[in-house]
């Protein structure tokens, strides 16, 4: 495969559904309430002046390939979903009548992804990396995820963190693969995670 690795700040918004398809595509919270709410994050995160991340995309088609977002506090990118207050309680009401279970799921990993980055001053959060599955098993994620370890590195960070559900064995791989332990396992509603860290 011929990419490069691009800042996800630089990304052309119009390019921005695309980077949300390719998120869908992970089973995660925010691909489960949908995509608007996967769109809306993406277009805040580009925005956000702390989160970072990068996209890969095709040298020759221009298509991208996939993605990897990373924030000291990810929970900060997740309450900036509640600002447009009309369309947030317009969609979070589609949520709760279509899914009650994920939003009952929201409310619960609202509260433990704040607590977990609470005393983590020095840190940050691999909380995206995900490939377009027609370009998965040729170690893609794991690039994307050790661009954000660089670049926590360079800004500073001295440790970088994630979940992973136990059942994503991919994922899991790519991140053991880049020096990641796994520091304990826990429950978090209907998610069995992982959570692992890794010195910068």
């Amino acid at each position: 495969m011929n990419y490069t690795l691009h800042p996800l700040k630089t990304i052309d918004p119009s390019l921005l559904p695309k980077i949300a398809e390719i998120q869908l595509g992970d089973a995660g919270l925010l691909s489960r309430l949908g995509y608007p709410f996967v769109l809306r994050y993406f277009e805040i995160a580009i925005q956000d002046k702390r989160a970072f991340g990068f996209y890969a995309q095709d040298n020759k088609t221009g298509e991208i390939m996939g993605l990897s977002l990373a924030s000291p506090e990810p929970s900060s990118l997740t309450s900036q979903l509640t600002h447009d207050r009309k369309w947030f309680i317009a969609q979070i009401l589609k949520v709760l009548f279509s899914r009650p279970l994920i939003f009952l799921q929201m409310i619960i990993s609202s509260i433990t992804i704040k607590s977990q980055m609470e005393n983590e001053t020095d840190a940050v959060e691999c909380v995206y990396f995900t490939v377009d599955p027609k370009f998965r098993g040729h170690h893609l994620g794991r690039t994307l995820q050790k661009a954000l370890m660089d670049e926590g590195r360079k800004l500073g960070y001295k440790k970088i963190l994630a979940s992973i559900e136990t059942w994503n064995k991919a994922s899991l791989a790519a991140t053991l693969s880049n020096g990641f332990t796994i520091v304990k396992t826990y429950r978090e509603g209907i998610y069995h995670r992982h959570r692992l860290e890794n010195r910068l």
